[in-house]
């Protein structure tokens, strides 16, 4: 028999994993058919519902079950498990999107302005050897050419100081979000791989053990509390069987020290009626001492 802690474990074990994976599975069918989330949420809820008492009832009656029937709730589960698991890879992959989608985005964002920032020191560097080039003994026009540079220079070089700016709390931002997804940043590059290509393994490796480990749970939690109302019974039955075995003998010790049992083998017979193995010996024992005495 299986002991009663282990089964209350199976028991919260089973609720515990079979909820998160019919939440996480309703959640990602509902984000891939956004268009009718409700419907789509009483569909998976349902369906997630039936597979875990099919799983159950198909557990107990497999001996009692005839083939088709048993080949099709087999099938009926299989297909709702790879339902369960398809919602499952969506939830997943949706929360890994949330986070590197910004992450793409405040990369390409700093990838901008560092090509503006280039861009506008660039022209600065331009005019200003505009400026240069111009023959020292020219000063006039030198100055003039100054006179009309300057306020470009000015523009410009506030626009760079407000792309530094920008640039650094798009850094900061950054570096944020890569905290999110560091652990997997340092996994790709120390497989040496894509970061996406690694998600998608390690997702699939989720989904591969999630649900049907919980179906599993679903079947060991079932034969847990069978095994034990099973032990139950035996073990009163048992008690029972002991009882009467105790009552039984009580009165053969009394027939051996009854100082009357030959003389009154009728009387002892009485006394002893609850006994049929003593009564049958008792009898067997009066014939032959009438076939004795004829």
């Amino acid at each position: 028999m299986i002991s009663l802690w282990i089964t209350i474990g199976l028991i919260f074990a089973t609720f515990g994993v079979a909820s998160l994976g019919a939440y996480f599975s309703v959640t990602g069918l509902a984000a891939l058919f956004s268009g009718a989330v409700v419907a789509v949420c009483l569909m998976a809820g349902s369906l997630e519902f039936a597979k875990f008492m099919l799983a159950a009832y198909l557990h107990q009656t497999w001996k009692s079950l005839n083939f088709v029937y048993k080949s099709y709730l087999t099938f009926a589960i299989v297909t709702l498990s790879v339902i369960t698991s398809v919602g499952i890879y969506g939830f997943l992959s949706d929360s890994y999107q949330s986070a590197s989608s910004v992450l793409e985005a405040e990369t390409v964002k700093t990838e901008s302005i560092k090509t503006q920032q280039s861009l506008v020191s660039s022209e600065i560097a331009r005019l200003t050897k505009m400026v240069e080039e111009i023959p020292e003994n020219r000063i006039s026009r030198r100055l003039k050419m100054r006179a009309e540079v300057e306020p470009q220079v000015a523009a410009l070089t506030k626009k760079y100081n407000d792309g530094e700016r920008v640039l650094t709390e798009s850094n900061l931002k950054l570096i944020e979000v890569k905290r999110k997804v560091g652990p997997l940043i340092y996994i790709a590059k120390a497989a040496n791989m894509n970061i996406d290509k690694v998600v998608s393994y390690l997702i699939l490796v989720l989904v591969s053990v999630f649900d049907p480990l919980a179906i599993c749970l679903v079947m060991a939690t079932t034969n847990a509390i069978e095994s034990r109302r099973r032990g139950v019974k035996v073990e009163a039955y048992g008690s029972g069987t002991e009882e009467t075995a105790h009552v039984a003998a009580q009165p053969a010790a009394s027939v051996a020290v009854r100082p009357d049992f030959e003389a009154s083998p009728v009387s002892a017979a009485a006394e002893v009626v609850e006994n049929d193995d003593i009564v049958v010996q008792m009898n067997f024992k009066d014939e032959a001492e009438d076939k004795k005495a004829v």
